[in-house]
């Protein structure tokens, strides 16, 4: 894939394309992880979109970057497609990366065509309760009192079911230091419960996987799908990086949904 960088007053956001056209199809990391999530669904894209993969700021090589937040990132995300010339994008998030292409996708209904989340939850403030809240407003703090190796490898563990999964995740946080994962993690839940979106306009797809235990991520999932009548796919063999644990299944449930949304 061919090394890009973009640049703002902010820091230098990197990303990676491969393809060509002007369709787009974006994938998005989670907190604390970066472009290699998707190593598994690049190739499997590339002939028929431009796939862009990419280290959201204060991650991976796109640190470091003053003022990190959910909504900078979606800024972040629109500069990456205006710079490639996407006319029309397809967004794919997983966990923080749901959250960062729903805001996109509210922002610029005009350039996104549909919206898959893995793991993620909706930004409507609806769907959370005052407890529900509570507990991601402290969250930030709670992590001062872990210590930094034994967060590290209790995460790894939980997000991911396969043994490549659980190295990727812990060789992936080891590269931070507990100071950015306190700011990453604070920056998303405080974003997260400030956000309160209009439902979006285009296409989306709900996926998770089905050993998922991160918070109430599963139950948020059905919820949204529920109401708004998305589809909903629950991807087997699979915890929090389900795109990873399972890219066989998961490959064949996104390229089914960019299929039906032609």
């Amino acid at each position: 894939m061919e090394h890009k960088t973009y640049t703002n007053n902010r820091g230098t956001v990197h990303y990676w394309t491969e393809g060509t056209g002007n369709i787009g199809l974006i994938f998005t990391h989670g907190a604390t992880m970066d472009h290699g999530l998707f190593d598994l669904q690049c190739n499997i894209f590339d002939k028929k979109y431009k796939v862009i993969i990419w280290d959201a700021p204060c991650h991976g090589l796109s640190r470091p970057y003053k003022d990190f937040s959910l909504q900078h990132c979606a800024d972040d995300l629109h500069s990456i497609v205006i710079a490639e010339k996407i006319q029309k994008a397809h967004l794919v998030g997983q966990s923080m990366g749901g959250y960062i292409s729903q805001i996109a996708a509210a922002d610029h209904p005009e350039l996104i065509a549909t919206v898959t989340t893995v793991g993620s939850s909706p930004i409507q403030l609806a769907y959370y309760s005052k407890m529900d809240r509570w507990l991601l407003s402290i969250t930030p703090i709670l992590l001062k009192f872990y210590n930094f190796k034994s967060l590290v490898n209790f995460t790894s563990n939980q997000i991911a079911l396969t043994t490549n999964g659980k190295q990727y995740a812990l060789e992936t946080m080891s590269r931070l230091t507990k100071e950015e994962i306190i700011l990453i993690m604070g920056s998303v839940y405080q974003g997260l419960i400030e956000f309160d979106k209009d439902k979006l306009a285009c296409p989306v797809l709900i996926t998770f996987g089905d050993a998922d235990i991160t918070g109430k991520v599963q139950a948020y999932c059905q919820n949204w799908a529920k109401n708004e009548g998305r589809p909903l796919k629950v991807i087997s063999n699979a915890a929090h990086n389900a795109n990873m644990d399972n890219p066989e299944e998961f490959n064949q449930m996104l390229m089914d949904f960019l299929n039906s949304t032609i």
